[in-house]
């Protein structure tokens, strides 16, 4: 651009004769120069964009490794707290179960509500990071939802004893016997509730009614009802209680202790189930809470020789593997196994220990933890499924038996040739049914 009016001035100046190029070099430099400077922007433009989308890919990058440090650290936290906790709450239940000393049993039940209380809170964390990961899956299975709640009354019924409330569990009529769907989740939802009634009353009742509606077909929507005279809800929080880390207030000096997550996950799994929830409350007077669920209604079959089996804790000489690293959970199978008939239990440190004693034994099923030193769960399974410890073996049952309750853990286990996957603190009856199960007994 500056050729071209330097050319144009000599031009009018006589110096340059007149001709196309010098009488046009005005208009010709600045078109070139429009032209040199789109480029030029279109280059700036381009670069920018290339840097903007490395700058999201690393972004991207970084997001991911958080989620998965973020997963890991839950996974151990998850481990590293349940796994005290199966050792506490299984010997509260043993002490509970062999002692007759009344000052025994009222101590043992002191354990296990704090141990449920702590282990109810543990859950709620490693529920919130699968909320927000949208990872929470729904298992259906068919149980007995009546006996369910019936139990889960009579837990709180004692607390409340202990409080100095009055609890009162209310049937309603026409309740199915079994019905499909998750039991976990359904638990979960009436101890938080439960809890919340509990916690925030401090003198007066707490009432908990069960109906049932006959819905289309073979389904039911059952009605949950905890009414309370406890401190109540304000009208200006109650729009907000079903936030995460909903709280009474923020303060070092809160009546009320919790982390805030109760009411934000059973909104969650209500609404994950299909149902309702509905809260009513005036403060200083109670709270009632209302939650709908619908539920397959299941035809009741004669009890099978299997469960007759069950009473009887009779595995009829069922040979069983524990590869379990940690001293503690060792004592628990040994508590809850001492008094199964005809059952043979050994022990392996770790997964590589364990492929040895499959090796220079016979078993028939394995529970095996999941993360151990040497040689971790995974690996030990895929060994045994590789055909390392003989061709013979390579197909024996293997129960994970672990404190990790994360999804990704559960589809890992499945996806390595697991045939179950049972969480910490174990259930005695659950165990047993599972090896049943997997074993011809």
């Amino acid at each position: 651009m500056i050729s071209g009016f330097v050319i144009f001035i000599l031009k009018n100046f006589s110096i340059l004769p007149l001709t196309f190029w010098t009488g046009n070099s005005s208009k010709l430099g600045t078109g070139l120069e429009v032209i040199f400077l789109s480029l030029s922007m279109a280059n700036l433009i381009r670069s920018l964009k290339n840097e903007r989308e490395e700058l999201q890919t690393l972004a991207l990058q970084r997001s991911e490794e958080m989620n998965e440090l973020k997963s890991y650290f839950l996974s151990n936290i998850g481990h590293e707290l349940r796994t005290p906790l199966n050792a506490i709450l299984n010997t509260a239940k043993t002490m509970a179960n062999e002692s007759d000393d009344k000052q025994v049993q009222s101590g043992s039940q002191i354990i296990k509500y704090s141990t449920y209380s702590l282990l109810s809170s543990i859950n709620d964390i490693l529920d919130f990071s699968k909320i927000e990961k949208n990872e929470i899956v729904l298992e259906a299975t068919d149980f007995d939802l009546v006996k369910t709640v019936e139990h889960i009354a009579n837990n709180f019924k004692r607390e409340a004893k202990d409080k100095g409330l009055d609890f009162t569990f209310q049937k309603g009529e026409d309740l199915p016997e079994m019905v499909k769907g998750d039991v976990i989740r359904l638990s979960q939802i009436l101890h938080n509730v439960l809890s919340n009634a509990l916690k925030f009353t401090n003198e007066g009742f707490v009432k908990f009614k069960l109906e049932a509606k006959k819905d289309k077909g073979n389904k039911v929507l059952m009605t949950f009802t905890i009414s309370d005279t406890g401190v109540g809800i304000s009208k200006e929080k109650i729009n907000s209680i079903y936030d995460s880390f909903s709280q009474e207030g923020i303060s070092n000096k809160r009546k009320f202790g919790g982390l805030g997550l109760g009411l934000f996950i059973v909104n969650h799994l209500v609404e994950l189930k299909k149902g309702k929830i509905k809260i009513d409350s005036t403060t200083g007077l109670g709270t009632v809470c209302e939650i709908q669920l619908p539920y397959e209604v299941i035809e009741v079959v004669k009890p099978t020789a299997v469960e007759a089996n069950v009473l009887e804790y009779d595995l009829k000489g069922t040979a069983i593997l524990v590869v379990e690293d940690n001293a503690m959970n060792q004592m628990v199978i040994k508590m809850i196994t001492k008094r199964w008939l005809n059952t043979k239990v050994d022990f392996a440190n770790n997964g590589q220990e364990g492929v040895q004693k499959l090796i220079d034994n016979h078993y028939d099923i394995i529970l095996m933890d999941l993360q151990m030193p040497i040689m971790d769960g995974y690996e030990a399974t895929i060994a045994i499924r590789n055909g390392e410890a003989g061709e013979t073996k390579k197909n024996i049952p293997i129960i994970a038996v672990t404190a990790d309750v994360m999804e990704s853990t559960k589809e890992r286990v499945f996806e390595i040739g697991m045939n179950h996957y049972l969480s910490k603190p174990i259930e005695k009856d659950s165990l047993f049914k599972n090896i049943i199960t997997l074993v011809s007994v």
